[in-house]
């Protein structure tokens, strides 16, 4: 596998090439994976193999839907569409149709005339798009509309009321500010997408008379690289924290060597593009992205950096965790995702050293690594092109990752000062509130069970409409907040539990792993079992769905005196009767229960 991976990264820029690859695909694997739907009004042959191409590169194992040609209106209004049960609906949507009624035809087209068509062809695509919501839950991704280049008025098209950019750009503003708040829609914006590799060779008319494309064949692969940006959150394959060297990464020149004032690092002159990739790590850091260091270096001579150089973006504040020594990178790397609690596959390796990448592109297959070219000039770009920091939404507990990292640092160390576990726990002044979802917390849960892995019993995924899905139909839905004298963990826990009129059932139980061994995942399932309780006490029947990473709960139920009912490879089924059940609350936690 490893092996076909590497042959797509260097043999995947070609349609052709890519149906190939796809068909080898298809030889050495049988998973399901995720679904996408590929519907357009022109002709995009070959996307669909170029995106399971390039989805496998990024393991992301992809079946694709592609829609009949001509037929995407009757698609969306069809049942073959929903049958496949996509998680994903791309939509290519050309709207020439602007362009050929309106910007090609004569000067007095009346200003209503335009108006009129417009609105019918806006309206038209949201009615549709209303349709495909109405069916499914899946995440819809519109393109916007291309404006050509040159406008058919030239240099003049911008005094015109009507000119050809103010009619593209109403329309797109317009999807834009519809979907603004839309956790189902996302409007891909393929005008600029478009600008950045070029119109005058990907999006003429040669293809377009010829077969209907409007994109020319060498483009398909190029756009197929583009919307895995939307598969990556979806697979749940976003990295979560990049592990950066200094030398010629964050600054140029060595330090040890250099010193303090020779090293390369300013907002003018020789250093500004280091200065700007701090600028650009630090907007990531924001966006929720861990930052750690792993160097070769004297740790003096870097803290001396940290602290007193005038133009150093970063502070040692924005860095949750640091392997500064002389030991093996690929050791430093194995410590950092240890400290932070994180998988391998969670980490981007970013280092200027050719031969330190090649070291942890084979001995940590997991770890992803970053190609940074060798004109530290293209840093910046090199980082911004990369895909996997994408996500779907972006939450109060994202802005605070950072801070909430550092607190688990503090903890560690605090921890470090106690001879046993329930000492210390008692002197955190741990206190957990349950509440019942709203509006407010879906985001947050809705990431919650994309990206929980390890406490996460049935590891079912849900988008922002099932959660809305779960609460209007009556189910019991619950999140659990913690936080303690170092500070808030924020939302860290979720349960859902439907009514099966005879039974409990419980579709879901995770946790973050951030507050795993902390017995808070006892409290708060024992608390959600009292609650079930008062309700009406029946028996409550539980699963647990074995993963890769989950097999640390397998036996969670048995704790609460539940019993096996049934064993499998893909499934075990517990059960209890709750009529007997008492929840036994540990001292040292104090639970709150808000209801909202």
């Amino acid at each position: 596998m490893d092996k076909l991976k590497e042959e797509i990264v260097s043999q995947s820029d070609t349609v052709m090439s890519c149906i190939l690859l796809s068909k080898k695909i298809d030889k050495i694997s049988k998973e399901t994976g995720k679904k996408a739907a590929i519907l357009s009004n022109f002709t995009v042959r070959g996307l669909s193999e170029c995106l399971r191409v390039k989805s496998f590169a990024n393991d992301i194992f992809l079946q694709v839907y592609e829609g009949e040609y001509g037929q995407w209106k009757q698609e969306i209004l069809g049942n073959k569409l929903y049958e496949f049960k996509p998680d994903i609906i791309f939509l290519l949507i050309d709207t020439h149709g602007l362009d050929g009624h309106i910007l090609y035809a004569d000067n007095d087209v009346k200003p209503e005339e335009i108006d009129r068509f417009k609105k019918e062809t806006k309206n038209e695509l949201l009615q549709l798009v209303d349709c495909i919501r109405s069916k499914t839950s899946a995440k819809i991704v519109i393109s916007n509309s291309v404006k050509i280049w040159p406008p058919v008025a030239g240099i003049f098209d911008s005094k015109l009321k009507n000119g050809h950019y103010d009619i593209i750009d109403d329309y797109n503003n317009d999807l834009l500010s519809i979907y603004k708040n839309d956790g189902q829609v996302f409007i891909f914006n393929l005008n600029e997408w478009l600008g950045y590799v070029g119109k005058k060779h990907f999006w003429y008319d040669k293809y377009y008379f010829m077969a209907d494309m409007r994109l020319s064949p060498e483009a398909i692969p190029l756009l197929a690289d583009e919307l895995v940006s939307y598969l990556i959150p979806l697979a749940g394959k976003k990295r979560k924290c990049i592990v950066l060297d200094l030398d010629n990464t964050l600054w140029g020149g060595v330090v040890g060597e250099d010193g303090l004032s020779g090293i390369k690092l300013a907002p003018t002159g020789e250093g500004q593009q280091f200065y700007y990739f701090q600028k650009l790590l630090l907007s990531l850091s924001k966006r929720g992205i861990l930052l750690a260091i792993n160097s070769k270096n004297n740790e003096e001579d870097v803290r001396e950096v940290f602290l007193r150089h005038p133009h150093m973006v970063l502070r040692q504040n924005n860095i949750v965790s640091s392997q500064i020594n002389w030991n093996n990178k690929a050791e430093n790397i194995q410590a950092i995702a240890k400290e932070l609690n994180i998988g391998l596959d969670s980490l981007l390796f970013v280092d200027d050293d050719l031969a330190n990448r090649e070291l942890i592109r084979q001995t940590l297959p997991e770890v992803e690594v970053l190609d940074l070219p060798a004109d530290s000039a293209q840093y910046v770009q090199t980082l911004l092109n990369y895909k996997g920091f994408n996500m779907f939404e972006f939450t109060e507990e994202d802005k605070k990752r950072n801070e909430m990292y550092l607190q688990e640092k503090q903890r560690n160390e605090y921890k470090n000062t106690f001879i046993d576990m329930d000492t210390f726990l008692r002197s955190l002044n741990m206190h957990i509130s349950v509440k019942e979802i709203d509006d407010l917390l879906i985001p947050r849960i809705a990431q919650l069970t994309q990206k929980t892995n390890q406490f996460n019993l049935t590891t079912n995924r849900y988008h922002e409409d099932d959660i809305k899905n779960f609460i209007r139909s009556g189910d019991k839905l619950w999140a659990l907040d913690v936080s303690d004298k170092f500070g808030d963990y924020g939302i860290v826990g979720f349960c859902l539990v439907k009514d099966m009129s005879d039974r409990w059932e419980i579709d879901s139980m995770l946790l973050s792993c951030r507050v795993l061994g902390k017995k808070v995942e006892e409290q708060f399932f024992g608390f959600v079992l009292s609650e079930l309780k008062k309700i009406k006490p029946k028996k409550v029947r539980a699963y647990y769905k074995p993963t890769q990473k989950n097999s640390q709960v397998k036996d969670f139920y048995k704790t609460f005196d539940f019993y096996k009912m049934k064993s499998s490879e893909t499934e075990d089924i517990w059960e209890r009767d709750l009529g007997s059940y008492v929840f036994i609350q540990h001292s040292f936690i104090e639970i709150n229960r808000y209801q909202v």
